[in-house]
Parts: C-alpha cells; sequence; structure tokens
C-alpha cells in the first residue's frame, strides 16, 4: 500500500531534522537538544500545528531520539500548544520535565545542566539555526562521502 505523498514529504522532512539534530547533539557531547518552537516552524516552514502533524513529527524522529517528550504552553496533550520538544537518546527522568518556576529557554538549560542532564539549545550548539534541506542534504553528503568531518 502506497503512502499519502504529503505524508511521505512530511516524514522525509522530519527524518532529514532528526539526523542533522542527532549529528549536533553527538558533536557538542549531549545526550538531549531542546528545540524550541519556533526553530520547528521555522524549518518546517509551519505557522501552527495541527495534532496529526505534531503526532507524526515525534513518531518520525523516534529513531533518532528514543526519549521525545513535548512541552505544552497550553493544556498537557494539546498537541496544537506545543511550545517546545525534549529530543533525547537517553530517558530523561521526569523531574527535568516539571519545569521550575518560569524560565526562559536558557535559564532552563542552565538548571537542567546543574542538574546533571546534558542537555543544549540547538542555537547554541549550531551554526545555522534553522538550517535549510539542502544544507542538512549537503553536509550528511559531505560527512558520508568522506568529504567532511563533523
Amino acid at each position: 500500500m502506497s503512502m499519502d505523498p504529503h505524508r511521505e514529504y512530511c516524514r522525509r522532512q522530519h527524518r532529514l531534522l532528526a539526523h542533522h539534530l542527532s549529528i549536533e547533539a553527538w558533536c557538542a557531547g549531549d545526550d538531549c537538544i531542546l528545540l524550541e518552537r519556533n526553530h520547528l516552524e521555522e524549518f518546517l516552514k509551519l505557522e501552527r500545528f495541527k495534532s496529526t502533524r505534531v503526532q507524526w513529527l515525534l513518531e518520525d524522529i523516534k529513531p533518532w531520539f528514543k526519549h521525545t517528550e513535548p512541552v505544552y504552553a497550553g493544556p498537557e496533550g494539546d498537541l496544537s500548544s506545543l511550545e517546545a520538544l525534549y529530543l533525547s537518546r537517553v530517558p530523561i527522568a521526569r523531574k527535568f520535565l516539571i519545569r521550575p518556576d518560569p524560565l526562559n529557554a536558557d535559564e532552563l538549560i542552565i538548571w537542567l545542566r546543574n542538574n546533571g542532564l546534558r542537555i543544549s539549545l540547538l542555537h547554541s550548539i549550531s551554526a545555522v539555526i534553522p538550517p535549510s534541506e539542502e544544507q542538512i542534504v549537503t553536509r550528511l553528503a559531505l560527512l558520508a562521502s568522506g568529504l567532511s568531518e563533523p
């Protein structure tokens, strides 16, 4: 059975992003990236997230980030109120998912790192934000061919 062309396009886009982010995290020595909504919107070229697209995204990045936790601005479970994503290759302790008093993203990362979680914000470990699909494909091709190093 063939897949819906739009779904296949989204899957490819999500996988490209996940592959890029996993390399960025690995090069930074991190287990986890906090990916903010605005970076997702820019990369995916979306202005708002429908619950189906968020579910697809979470499903598609699972091979790279086994422990993905969404952060919601609204009621928990309201996928359209996505604020950020914790993308992690290792389990994230529950205490890290409950935000301490309101913190901006940079303060949250400092708090998480001080509590033993190896995590970064994308903008602190990636030179290009958001990377275009063309930039990611070019980088992956150069890495795979041995013409570049991470």
